[in-house]
This record gives structure tokens, sequence and C-alpha cells, in this order.
């Protein structure tokens, strides 16, 4: 039996308003479900904002030395651990430490490089963040990738045989995404976008899984919320513009570090949404992503857009096509539960860090 202990904020960004967050969702619901391991959740932003960061952090060690698990999963949304209590747990006691990495292409100069030593694993979903790990001298990195919980993401029924939308997108208003909806529209294509910023609005975690189902087109933008003028001239400034105790002075330190970050952010990056949508059985057309053709088959299990014209002629085609565009679903859908669910993932996790023969050792008594 693999002993876990999961420490990730429970909510959304820690914010109960904004519901479960994904790690909760995800990554806690897939280790209850796997054969062979047995975890425990640890609220991180529950605890803190209960007793406070220090105690809540004194918490977490002892809880460590207590219940001895295999293994510490964390998933760190900024510095809500201190380095000291992961240096301590990875170095101190028999527990192994990991963390998954979320935002790589841009995260890496200003927080991961700093936090990877301190575990006995991590993992990136970022392959070009490889290379840099490597000029550091750090080297427990596990490439990784987002995938699907399957126990929550999979088709839901279309009312009375018939899509409810032609093309819609879910998610934040930023970067290029409102442009391109624009397009769509001007163009005299059907179009809904749920999200903040955008006219539909939020909806709940339920609600965005029929529209993956119930959508003829789903989209996906894999760019990033650095892309445009406007952001770009706002990173500069905060580049040089710092405040502190109410007020605003020009500062250079770590600039290089900030630079680079700046420049990752304008990266295409490969997002949840990619996974989410094919598991519910829904036809994907997206921007292109870094390795995206190591998951998917562009064009016969999702379908993948250069530009704004190209998208509009792509959704055209695809909706007067229904043969063409229900085997494309059908396909994305029978890979992503084949290939890519968190299970996957975590297998070959715990296979990079030594733990699989836990896995193993509890598998075969149950086959005896």
């Amino acid at each position: 039996m693999l002993r876990v202990l999961f420490a990730g904020l429970k909510y959304g960004y820690g914010r109960p308003e904004l519901g479960l967050s994904l790690e909760f969702r995800n990554f806690y619901d897939t280790l209850k479900s796997m054969k062979g391991v047995q975890v425990d959740f640890y609220a991180v932003d529950e605890e803190m904002l209960s007793v406070g960061r220090d105690k809540m952090n004194a918490e977490l060690i002892r809880t460590v030395e207590s219940s001895e698990p295999d293994l510490l999963f964390c998933c760190l949304y900024t510095d809500e651990l201190k380095t000291d209590t992961i240096a301590y747990i990875t170095m101190r006691t028999r527990t192994k430490t990991f963390n998954w990495f979320c935002d790589d292409s841009w995260r890496f100069w200003t927080f991961s490089r700093h936090w990877a030593p301190l575990f006995t694993a991590v993992a990136t979903t970022d392959s070009h963040a490889l290379e840099e790990y490597s000029r550091y001298g750090i080297r427990n990195v596990i490439m990784s990738q987002w995938a699907v919980n399957p126990n929550l993401y999979g088709p839901r029924s279309v009312v009375n045989g018939a899509h409810s939308y032609d093309i819609s997108f879910v998610g934040e208003k930023y970067g290029n995404r409102g442009p391109y909806i624009r397009t769509l529209e001007r163009s005299g294509l059907t179009v809904v976008a749920f999200g903040r910023g955008f006219q539909a609005g939020h909806i709940q975690f339920e609600e965005m899984l029929r529209t993956f189902s119930q959508s003829r087109i789903n989209l996906n933008f894999s760019g990033t919320p650095a892309l445009g003028a406007r952001n770009a001239l706002k990173a500069l400034v905060k580049l040089v513009i710092k405040k502190e105790l109410g007020r605003y002075k020009f500062s250079a330190h770590g600039i290089k570090d900030e630079l680079r970050s700046m420049v990752g952010a304008r990266r295409p990056q490969i997002k949840s949404r990619i996974f989410e949508v094919p598991a519910c059985a829904g036809f994907l057309m997206t921007t292109a992503a870094d390795g995206l053709d190591e998951y998917y088959t562009p064009n016969r299990e999702i379908v993948i857009f250069e530009n704004a014209e190209d998208l509009v002629e792509k959704c055209r085609y695809y909706l007067a096509h229904e043969g063409e565009r229900y085997a494309i679903a059908e396909a994305g859908a029978r890979r992503t539960l084949l290939e890519h669910t968190y299970a996957h993932r975590f297998r070959e996790i715990f296979q990079r860090m030594g733990l699989i023969d836990k896995l193993k050792d509890t598998n075969s008594q149950c086959a005896e």
C-alpha cells in the first residue's frame, strides 16, 4: 500500500466562492480511486485561514511525523508552504516529497527553480523547462502533462438528441480570446462564450461539462494573459516599478528573471482544457501549443487552427460535416481514456520515484 498525504488548496486559488480547486477535483480524487493508494488530504488554505501560515506549517510537519506517509504530494500555488517546511520533511523524515508545477513556461525563473531543489522530485508540464532546470543543475525533474479524472469528466447526454450550442468556449476573457470570439460573430457564426469577462458569465462545474458534450464545436485558446499590446506594456512597467508600503518606487532587482518570465508567458502552453473536452466526448478545436501533437493526432482526434481566418473556415466546415466531427470527437475520447488520465500520469511519476513497488505489492495481494 502506497500511503500519500496530499497537501494543497481545497478551493480554487484558496477562495471558497470559486468552488473546489483543480487539484482537489483531479489529483486528490484520482489518488483516492487508485488501487493500492491510501490518501489523506491536508487542506492548506483552510488550515491557514484557521490558524495562520506559521501554525499551519508546523501542523503539517507534525502530521507527517505522526502518520509517516510514503509520499507528501504538493501542488504549490505560491509560498503557502515554507521552504523550511519542505526541506525538513525531505531531509529529516522518511517521507518522500513531490510537487506538481503548473506554469513553468513563465514561473520557472521567478518561482519553480527556487522551490524544486527542496523536493525529492517535481513534475513540469513544460517541455522547454527541462533544459532550464538542467542549466541550473536541478536533476529531480519529471516531465508530465495535464490530463483528466474520468471519475468526473465523461460524456453528458445531449438533450432530445440535439446539441445546445453550435460553437462554445468556457474560460476567462483575456489575451486574444475576445477578438477570436468577435471574429466568429462577425462572420455570421453562432457562438457563446462563458466565463469572467464574457456576456454569458460564469457557469458551474457540472454545467461546464454538459456544455463540452452538448456543443458541436468546443474552442480552446492556448495563449496566455500576456498576449496583447496592453498586457505587454503593463508587464514592462512592472519590471521596474515596484510597490512597497503603499508607495511606488523604481527597482531593477530581479529584472533579468522577470524579463524571462514575461517572454515565457507569451508562449502558448498546453492547458487541462485540451484533455477535458475530449474526455466529455466533445469535439475540440484549439490553437497549437507546446508539443500538442505528442498527445493527440491533429485532424483525427482534435482539430488545430492557425489564425482567425482558419478558425472561421474550419468551424464552417465541421458544422457542415457532422460525420467527420463525430468521428474526431469519438477518437479523441478513446485516446484520452487510454492514455491521458491522471492515474496514468501518477503511475509514471511513482515509477520514477521508486514508489511503484508499493502499488505492485498491493495489486498482487489483491490478485491472490
